[in-house]
């Protein structure tokens, strides 16, 4: 009985530990079956985030081609004779947009495009063109004598030969060098018992006017930032410099500015020919408006917050009453006081250019750019005539005279513009000393923009002044035949 009782018990403990082995058999495919379950899961929740990515693709695609359809509808609609859709955009090729606000596809466009017409000239300089070069100097600054101590065949030294010369070359270079000047100041007890001083500066060092020039120099007609201007100088010349001090030396030197910067005003109202323009400029968080009035000979440029009569009065109360304006068809303009007006043909011929490209099937917009540049021939080719000046006049106005009810708003838009100004386009026919376009006030404002884009606009009120202070000088001067550089110095040695 025993011995059944054990064989017994070995069969309940082989029964016990298979058991126990497909227990836990059981429990590791269990544990298996759940990783492979969270798998599962998700790869369905990326499945049904790519089932919903693709439906929209799919959404897109559908509505670009829709849109695509849409403006090939809308371009053949656009060639026929009324234009009434799909208008082409404006980019500062075909109007007065600037090229800032330029849309990246009319900036390209810009670079292979141009309004003027091929000259059929090679490009480069053209025959009789004067070229330049370095030129040599007779009395250098320094001479560096080069000797030979060696005969090259024998080794005998050369110290007791007569030298010739054969040669000389010279070396232009630049050096930067901090010259630094102690001035002492002395007494004197003359024999009455007089004690005498000589007057001295309250400062006890200071920067000289070399190095103020050259700050007003780099910020105004360079366009340097204060911060640059800093480094510049530190690293040119290891003087140290803050920003601070920039700000400083530009304000003291605007304040010596103001009497040559009146004077240009001045001569301003008593020249026969003035061109005029504007641009926007920020100052503080605010847009002001920066002013040109120049001549072959002068620039004022001045800055407000006001684009209207306001500013224009506040330098010019009086107008010009002997010049010729030549500006753009900004409405201010026309409110002057002056002798005569000339619009600028060059605006004009961009705004014609827009209405080509509205609707290429018309001809008045062609029509009219070739009695303009037909004038500007006449005036290049110095074969005006009076008899001349009458039939293009008579031409422009048959030509503003006629309908255009039935090409695009935008037609009749430009025309009554050229209206308001007719009497003003060939003005330049009459005087030869009038040009035809504004190309050198916009010149002139063209420095605004520059500094707007690398310093990001002005501070202060004081600032943006100080600035078209020293750049109307500068501006002069050069118109001059003189130094930017200099006339800067001038100012500062006052």
């Amino acid at each position: 009985m025993e011995s059944q009782c054990t064989d017994i018990d070995d069969v309940l403990r082989q029964i016990n530990l298979r058991l126990r082995k497909l227990e836990k058999s059981d429990s590791e495919k269990n544990e298996e079956i759940g990783r492979l379950n969270r798998i599962i899961g998700q790869k369905d929740v990326e499945i049904h985030i790519l089932k919903t990515e693709l439906s929209s693709a799919r959404k897109e695609l559908a509505e670009a081609n829709d849109r695509i359809k849409e403006l090939e509808k809308d371009s053949d609609e656009d060639a026929g004779p009324s234009g009434t859709s799909g208008k082409p955009e404006k980019n500062s090729s075909n109007s007065s947009v600037p090229p800032s606000q330029e849309s990246i596809a009319a900036r390209e466009l810009r670079r292979t495009k141009s309004l003027r017409e091929p000259s059929g000239k090679p490009s480069g300089g053209q025959p009789g063109h004067k070229g330049s070069t370095l030129q040599s100097v007779s009395t250098p600054d320094r001479i560096v004598r080069h000797e030979p101590s060696y005969c090259k065949c024998c080794g005998r030294p050369l110290d007791s030969v007569q030298y010739r010369k054969i040669r000389k070359t010279q070396t232009i270079d630049l050096k930067f060098v901090i010259e630094t000047t102690e001035d002492r100041y002395y007494e004197k007890v003359c024999e009455c018992g007089c004690v005498n001083n000589c007057d001295a500066p309250n400062c006890r060092i200071k920067y000289g006017d070399n190095i103020r020039a050259f700050v007003s120099y780099l910020n105004v007609v360079q366009c340097i930032p204060f911060k640059r201007i800093a480094e510049l100088i530190s690293d040119l010349s290891g003087q140290k410099i803050s920003e601070g001090t920039v700000q400083n030396i530009l304000r003291e030197n605007s304040a010596k500015a103001d009497a040559v910067y009146e004077e240009i005003r001045k001569r301003l109202e008593y020249a026969p020919v003035v061109g005029a323009d504007e641009t926007g400029a920020t100052v503080g968080k605010e847009l002001h408006w920066n002013w040109i009035f120049q001549t072959d000979l002068l620039t004022y440029v001045f800055q407000m917050k006001s684009r209207g009569m306001e500013a224009i009065d506040s330098k010019f109360p009086d107008g010009l009453p002997n010049s010729t304006l030549v500006t753009d068809r900004h409405h201010s303009y026309f409110k002057m006081n002056v002798k005569e007006h000339q619009v600028c043909l060059a605006h004009l011929l961009r705004n014609a250019e827009y209405l080509n490209e509205l609707d290429a099937r018309q001809d008045w917009s062609r029509r009219f750019i070739r009695l303009i540049r037909h004038a500007m021939d006449i005036r290049r080719d110095n074969c005006v005539t009076q008899r001349k000046i009458k039939i293009l006049k008579t031409k422009m106005t048959n030509l503003l005279g006629e309908c255009l009810t039935h090409l695009d708003d935008e037609f009749e838009k430009f025309k009554r513009g050229i209206l308001k100004v007719k009497d003003y386009l060939f003005t330049f026919l009459t005087n030869p000393h009038v040009p035809y376009d504004n190309n050198a006030s916009e010149r002139g404002v063209r420095k605004i923009k520059v500094k707007q884009k690398v310093c990001g606009g002005f501070r202060t009120d004081d600032g943006a002044d100080d600035f078209a202070k020293l750049h109307s000088i500068a501006e002069t001067a050069m118109k001059n035949g003189n130094s930017k550089f200099g006339a800067i110095l001038a100012v500062v040695q006052q």
